[in-house]
């Protein structure tokens, strides 16, 4: 069950709420797995703690700005529909973390973003040559802490999973400035560049506790449509955001040429698309353009769309667990869905 952040005695209650409270919608936290929240925040830190001085205060930043968990949440609570034992997952639930933010990292050099969660970004402090090396570090940290545990077994899944969202996230260089982008072409790119490490949380967390395979196979449907519902909630956030909000500028993915979901709606549907399709493929953009952009997807209803598509997934990530056992962390995974688009809704 969820409970309300309110006055925490607690150092690390204090220390917890600004990790993971970085939007206000998430002024409550996941009351059945807080204190192994807490264990992890402390394992998370520990794996930055590198002698290498250049990149271990930029990570210690990035690991401390504001994430929200969310990943290692659902390793956590789908662990919970078998044995659970915290110290059996405790690895895999900062492996996925990790991995998580190494993607953050080569995000940000493949966008030559400034910033990451409100912070200047590992790229822009260091420059990508060493960002490169930085989200290297915590994917080799993952594979290690995987290697090293008692599920040396699922580093194949994992494997798969890496080359996957490696694949999304070429699909979308592939398409920077495309277009005639479909919502199948987005959702497949959308699929593996995010939803594919929510499956894989979901999944292993129940793998791990020796769930049920029809419980595994549900938390991992639970975990795709989750994650689907999560990056079309981001990608909205670009539109309907503000900058310090955002952490990073609005407007970004029409600057980079990211076509996403709203934008395929008004390039379909817009009586303005063929101007709206002239501005979006200008690789030479500029800030008057992509006010004008949004204007017009706003006005043509691609904002509402995403939205009610974003809402859509959630029920289908919803209907996933329906069959599963009444246990109280169940509405922690039902809660985190809703959060998922609580974020820009």
């Amino acid at each position: 069950m969820f409970i309300i952040l309110d006055s925490f005695c607690s150092k690390q209650r204090e220390i917890l709420q600004n990790y993971m409270c970085g939007d206000r919608v998430f002024k409550q936290i996941l009351g059945e797995i807080e204190e192994e929240l807490l264990v992890l925040e402390d394992d998370l830190r520990a794996v930055v703690d590198t002698k290498i001085r250049l990149i271990k205060k930029p990570l210690e930043n990035m690991i401390n700005s504001g994430g929200k968990r969310l990943r290692p949440a659902m390793v956590l609570a789908a662990a919970r529909f078998g044995e659970y034992d915290f110290e059996n997952i405790r690895s895999l639930a900062v492996s996925v973390e990790l991995i998580h933010t190494a993607t953050l990292i080569h995000d940000d050099i493949i966008d030559d973003s400034p910033l990451r969660r409100g912070i200047a970004s590992i790229q822009s402090q260091l420059g990508k040559d060493i960002a490169v090396f930085a989200g290297d570090y915590l994917f080799c940290k993952a594979f290690e802490l995987f290697a090293s545990s008692d599920h040396f077994n699922m580093l194949r899944s994992v494997s798969k999973v890496m080359y996957q969202i490696c694949e999304g996230e070429l699909k979308q260089r592939e398409d920077l400035f495309n277009t005639d982008l479909t919502f199948k072409e987005y959702l497949y790119r959308i699929r593996r560049k995010t939803a594919i490490l929510f499956a894989l949380s979901s999944e292993i967390g129940a793998r791990a506790s020796k769930a049920p395979t029809k419980t595994v196979r549900a938390l991992h449907n639970y975990g795709i449509n989750t994650g689907i519902a999560f990056q079309i909630a981001d990608d909205l956030l670009d539109f309907i955001s503000e900058d310090k909000k955002l952490g990073k500028p609005a407007g970004a993915d029409i600057r980079e040429g990211v076509i996403t979901l709203p934008a395929i709606y008004a390039l379909k549907y817009s009586e303005h698309r063929e101007h709206l399709k002239h501005i979006l493929s200008n690789r030479n953009i500029n800030e008057d353009e992509i006010n004008e952009a949004i204007e017009i997807i706003k006005k043509s209803g691609g904002i509402k769309y995403s939205e009610s598509m974003a809402k859509r997934y959630v029920q289908k990530a919803l209907n996933s667990i329906e069959t599963l056992p009444e246990i109280p962390i169940k509405k922690v995974l039902m809660n985190i869905s809703s959060f998922v688009i609580n974020r820009s809704m």
